[in-house]
Order: C-alpha cells, then sequence, then structure tokens
C-alpha cells in the first residue's frame, strides 16, 4: 500500500503517464486520514497534514510511470437561487440554523440537498432545484465558544 502524505506540485507535462484517479465526496475530501482505492485498483492510504482539503485536479501520486488525481464526485446539491436580498437571508439562516455547509456563487446558494429544506425555501417562495454537481463548500468554520 503507499502512503501519501502531501499533495504532489503539478508538474508541467504529464504526457506519457497513465492517469488514475480517486472520485471523492465533499466530505471525503477533507478527510485527512483515510484509506482509499483507485479506479484502477491501487491501495493508497492517505496521511494528509491535519486540516488538508482535497480538490478536484489535486495530483496525490506521482511516479515514473502514473500519477493519481482527486476527482470530485457529483453529489445532490439543493441550488437556491434568491431574487432579492431578504431571500438570501432567509435561506443563508435556514441552512445555517440546520447547521449545513454553504457554497455562494454569483447567482445562487447551495448545500447538500435535503427534501425538507427545499420543501421549507419553496413555501417561502424562493426559487430552488436539486442537482447532481460536486459540492465544494465555503472552507471557514465557525465557533460557538
Amino acid at each position: 500500500m503507499i502512503v501519501i502524505e502531501h499533495k504532489q506540485e503539478r508538474p508541467q507535462n504529464l504526457a506519457g503517464l497513465y492517469r488514475d484517479s480517486i472520485t471523492l465526496g465533499w466530505e471525503d475530501r477533507r478527510k485527512s486520514r483515510q484509506k482509499l482505492t483507485t479506479r484502477s485498483g491501487l491501495e493508497i492510504a492517505l496521511a494528509l497534514p491535519t486540516g488538508s482539503i482535497l480538490e478536484d485536479g489535486d495530483i496525490i501520486y506521482l511516479d515514473k510511470e502514473r500519477y493519481v488525481a482527486v476527482e470530485a464526485a457529483p453529489e445532490d446539491v439543493l441550488c437556491i437561487y434568491p431574487d432579492r436580498p431578504e431571500d438570501y437571508a432567509l435561506a443563508a439562516y435556514e441552512i445555517g440554523n440546520r447547521h449545513l455547509p454553504l457554497s455562494i456563487a454569483h447567482d445562487s446558494l447551495c448545500t447538500p440537498f435535503e427534501p425538507m429544506l427545499e420543501t421549507h425555501l419553496k413555501k417561502h417562495g424562493l426559487r430552488c432545484e436539486c442537482r447532481s454537481m460536486p459540492f465544494e463548500p465555503l472552507r471557514k468554520g465557525h465557533s460557538h465558544g
């Protein structure tokens, strides 16, 4: 088993190397210690520094024959499209009140799909939809202390 202790710097040229991959959801991309199997069956163990976050496209292993890239898995995500500042506030409040992670784009807020949240927001007139896509939440956490 190959032990990965840090991400690789992206080399200038990967031509001629076999591209292998691991597909991970947003939660697994935040686990610095785990055992994984690549698409081709290579067993690897992550032993990354605490707090490491893997991103789509990161290279975690490289040798003379192959490299292993991270792929962000499509997941069910609730995308909310607020029209007014009050709608943004309501959506953010409801997401935060449920302690769900949040992604902010210029025209939408996204969070892992929860049917009850979708129903609640639609009841308040907010446009939202469930989409299957990679999810990357904001990285800063908070504490109540």
